[in-house]
């Protein structure tokens, strides 16, 4: 018996003198190898019978590259597929997902919304407002629009080129901000006028050509949507108020 190395990956083993020249197989790495008659480990076939060995390196070969890179994959393979990698591999793509999603969305606010619906309602604009109206609330929604065309078409007329403002005061809303009552003043703002080659005095302040009239509004957060107009509500609280007696 002698000592011999597999030139693959080194492992250590023992063989009998008959086994000199002929095909050997390391158990460790299952590389093919055989031992010369001076005792050198060689990778590959052993040579036919009168051939003479031309062994690859003598005594332990340098270790096969190829076999440590497949066993790092393997153990790479084995850790990335494993339960805990992927759980937390799921986990992050979500939060990815959910970090992406909340800053490109963000909920609008009650003063956008209230303003945007007072400009819809101005110009004409019922399809806004179909949009704007909550979850089974856009009958009552658009008979309040139809409800407070002559008064928008009044201001629609002279409106022109001039702005739109629009005012917004809450004047009802609970603790847990679900729903608010609130009053959309609206009115036109018409820039200074140059008159001839005379420029406009820039000290005085342009002020609002008309008096605003009031819209009032009910509002409530509709789930995911946000603020929407809650046109029962709207309709109350855009009666007249009773006469006194």
């Amino acid at each position: 018996m002698f000592e011999i190395e597999c030139p693959a990956c080194g492992a250590a083993g023992r063989a009998p003198k008959q086994k000199i020249q002929t095909r050997l197989v390391c158990r460790k790495c299952l590389k093919v190898f055989y031992v010369t008659p001076s005792g050198k480990t060689v990778l590959g076939e052993p040579p036919a019978t009168g051939q003479t060995a031309t062994g690859v390196s003598p005594g332990r070969a340098q270790p096969d590259r190829t076999q440590k890179v497949d066993q790092w994959f393997d153990r790479a393979s084995k850790r990335l597929f494993s339960p805990t990698s992927l759980i937390l591999t799921v986990g992050l793509i979500l939060l990815a997902v959910a970090a992406v999603y909340f800053s490109v969305w963000r909920p609008e606010s009650l003063e956008y919304r209230v303003a945007q619906a007072a400009r819809a309602a101005v110009q004409g604009d019922r399809r806004t407002i179909q949009e704007l109206a909550a979850t089974g609330s856009g009958d009552a929604v658009d008979a309040w629009y139809l409800s407070i065309r002559p008064k928008c078409d009044e201001l629609l007329q002279r409106l022109g080129s001039n702005k739109l403002i629009v005012e917004t005061t809450v004047t009802l809303q609970d603790p847990g901000r679900q729903w608010a009552d609130v009053v959309a003043r609206v009115s036109i703002e018409e820039g200074l006028e140059r008159k001839g080659n005379v420029l406009p005095d820039a000290s005085i302040v342009e002020i609002p050509a008309s008096q605003p009239f009031s819209l009032p509004m009910a509002w409530k957060v509709d789930g995911m949507a946000g603020w929407r107009l809650d046109g029962g509500r709207t309709r109350e609280l855009s009666k007249p108020a009773p006469a006194a007696p």
